[in-house]
C-alpha cells in the first residue's frame, strides 16, 4: 500500500483520535498516545467493537466490549492469545498525517 493522506494533525487533541478510511475501504483509527501517533484497525478483531470506545494508556488500547488489550506498537494481543490488530506506519509532514502499510520499510515512523 502506498502512503496516503489520512487527516490533519490539528484534528488530534493531545490524547485524541480520528477515523480515516483506507483506499480499500477499511476503517482506521488514528490516535495519539503518550505523544506518539499511531494508526490501527478501527474494529476489535474479537467481535468488531469500535476500539475508540475503549481505553488508551501507556502505548496500549483496551476494547470497551470485552477488555481485550493490544500493544499499539506491535499489534499483539496482550491478554487475548491468538488475537492481534493491524497497524499502519504514520508519518507527519507539514501538519498532515499520512499512512502506509506497517511492513512498508521506506518510512521511519
Amino acid at each position: 500500500m502506498k502512503s496516503f493522506f489520512a487527516g490533519e494533525l490539528s484534528a488530534l487533541e493531545e490524547e485524541g483520535y480520528f477515523t480515516a478510511k483506507l483506499p480499500d475501504g477499511k476503517d482506521v483509527l488514528v490516535l495519539r498516545c503518550s505523544g506518539i501517533l499511531y494508526a490501527i484497525q478501527r474494529r476489535c478483531p474479537h467481535e468488531g467493537a469500535p476500539l475508540e470506545k475503549g481505553n488508551v494508556w501507556d502505548k496500549m488500547i483496551r476494547c470497551g466490549q470485552h477488555a481485550f488489550t493490544f500493544d499499539l506498537e506491535t499489534g499483539e494481543g496482550l491478554n487475548c492469545p491468538g488475537y492481534s490488530i493491524e497497524r499502519y506506519v504514520v508519518t507527519e509532514e507539514d501538519g498532515k498525517i499520512f499512512l502506509s502499510a506497517a511492513n512498508d520499510e521506506r518510512s521511519g515512523a
